[in-house]
C-alpha cells in the first residue's frame, strides 16, 4: 500500500513579512528576475519534481520504496519526497517549497543544502521506524514544515533582534498556530488545508519535519553568535 505525506499549507499569518527582514522582502523578486541565482538548489529541486511528476518513469524510479531502498537503492530516501500522487498533491507541496525554500537559501546559502539532506534522509528515517505498514512514500511536506518551523524562528529572532515587538507577536502568534495545527493532526490523524482523498497522510513527517526545522533554526543562530 502507498501512503504519503501531504503538503503543509500555512496560513496567511504565517508569511507575513517582517518590516525589517531584507531576506524577506527580497525573495518576492528571487522568482521574477535574475535573482533565481541566489536560491538555486530551491530551483533545481523543484524542476525535479516538476519532471518526476511528467514522467511516471521517472517518479518509480525516485519515490521511496522501502523495498527498494533495502536492495541497494539508498538515493530513495532522499529523492522520494520529490514526487507526487497528484497535480493537487504536488501543487501545495511545491507551492511552499519554493517560498519556503527560496527564503531559507538565501538566508543561509552555506547550511540549506546541509539541511534539506538531513530532512530527507530523517524524515524517511522516521517514516520507516514509526510506520510498520508504509510501502511507498511521496510529498515534500515533512521538509514543508521543517523550513517553515525554521523560517518562523528566523523571524522571531530578527523582530527581536529589532525590538519590533509587533512582528515579534505576530511571528510567536504564527509559530503557535502552527503547533496547534501539528497537536490537531496528531489528535485526529488528519491532514488540514489538503484534500487526502486517495491516500493516507502521515502525521510523523510532519513531526519529523517540524523537529529538524527547530534543530537547525538553532544551529543557525549558534553560528550566528560565533561569527560575533
Amino acid at each position: 500500500m502507498s501512503i504519503n505525506a501531504t503538503t503543509v499549507t500555512v496560513p496567511s499569518s504565517e508569511v507575513l513579512p517582517s518590516a525589517d527582514n531584507e531576506g524577506w522582502r527580497s525573495v518576492i523578486n528571487l522568482w521574477g528576475n535574475a535573482g533565481l541565482h541566489r536560491v538555486p538548489l530551491t530551483l533545481f529541486l523543484s524542476m525535479i519534481a516538476l519532471a518526476a511528476f511528467i514522467s511516471p518513469s521517472l517518479t518509480s524510479t525516485l519515490q521511496l520504496d522501502f523495498a527498494s531502498v533495502a536492495s541497494g537503492q539508498w538515493w530513495r530516501l532522499i529523492t522520494g519526497h520529490l514526487t507526487h500522487y497528484g497535480g493537487d498533491h504536488l501543487f501545495w507541496d511545491l507551492l511552499m517549497f519554493a517560498v519556503l525554500g527560496a527564503v531559507c537559501e538565501h538566508q543561509h546559502p552555506r547550511l540549506f543544502g546541509v539541511s534539506v539532506i538531513v530532512m530527507s534522509l530523517g524524515i524517511s528515517a522516521t517514516v520507516l521506524a514509526t510506520c510498520s505498514h508504509v510501502s511507498a512514500y511521496r510529498g515534500l511536506s515533512g521538509i514543508d514544515t521543517g523550513l517553515c518551523v525554521w523560517f518562523i524562528v528566523d523571524q522571531i529572532r530578527q523582530s527581536r533582534a529589532s525590538r519590533d515587538r509587533l512582528f515579534a507577536i505576530l511571528w510567536i502568534a504564527a509559530g503557535t498556530i502552527l503547533i496547534g495545527k501539528l497537536v490537531f493532526e496528531c489528535a485526529t490523524g488528519e491532514i488540514l488545508f489538503v484534500d487526502a482523498n486517495g491516500f493516507q497522510p502521515l502525521v510523523q513527517s510532519h513531526l519529523a519535519g517540524a523537529t529538524f526545522g527547530v534543530m537547525f533554526a538553532s544551529i543557525a543562530i549558534y553560528v550566528r553568535r560565533l561569527k560575533r
